[in-house]
C-alpha cells in the first residue's frame, strides 16, 4: 500500500521537492537510520560516525523543502530515539509528510500521528489475490484439484 501511495501519479501534483524510502526493519540504531535518510536524500553515500554532523546536514537538505519520506517496515518502540531521528526532519516546509510503516501499534503512537490500521483480507479476497499471482497469464479456470490446493494455501496463510 505505501508503494502505491509512493508512486501515485497525484503525488507528483504534491510537487515535493525531494522524496526518499528507507527500509528501517529491525536493527535500530539512530545514528545509522539518520545517516540512512540522509543518504536516501542525497543519494550520496555519507560515512560520518557523528551524529550531530548527520544531523546538520540532513537537516541543510530539508530545510525549507518539501519532502515525501517513507519510512519502511519500522520496528523500535522507544520514543526517546524517534525524537532523535525526528529533530532534523521538522525543518522541512509545510506539506512535508512522514509515511511510517509498521506492524506495531506502539510504534505508531510513538510518532504523534493519524494512525490507520489495516484489516486482514477477507477469504475471498484472499482467494482472488492469491490466483492472481498464482495464474499470472489471466488463466482462472482451474481445475477442481488445483482450486483445492489453492484454498488450502489461502488458508493456511490467513
Amino acid at each position: 500500500l505505501a508503494q502505491h501511495v509512493y508512486n501515485d501519479p497525484k503525488i507528483e501534483d504534491a510537487k515535493f521537492d525531494i522524496k526518499a524510502w528507507v527500509c528501517v526493519s529491525d536493527h535500530f540504531h539512530v545514528l545509522t537510520v539518520t545517516r540512512t535518510i540522509l543518504e536516501a536524500v542525497t543519494d550520496k553515500t555519507d560515512d560520518s560516525g557523528n551524529l550531530e554532523m548527520v544531523h546538520k546536514k540532513l537537516k541543510g537538505k530539508l530545510s525549507g523543502k518539501k519532502f515525501l519520506l517513507v519510512l519502511d517496515d519500522v520496528w523500535n518502540e522507544r520514543r526517546e530515539e524517534w525524537e532523535a531521528v525526528r529533530t532534523p526532519l521538522s525543518y522541512g516546509a509545510p506539506g512535508s509528510r512522514i509515511l511510517v510503516t509498521t506492524r506495531g501499534e506502539k510504534v505508531a503512537s510513538n510518532m504523534r500521528s493519524k494512525v490507520h490500521l489495516l484489516k486482514q483480507l477477507e477469504e475471498d479476497e484472499c482467494w482472488k489475490v492469491f490466483a492472481n499471482h498464482a495464474f499470472k497469464d489471466g488463466d482462472h479456470e482451474f481445475n477442481d484439484e488445483l482450486k483445492v490446493i489453492g484454498r488450502r494455501i489461502v488458508e493456511k496463510c490467513d
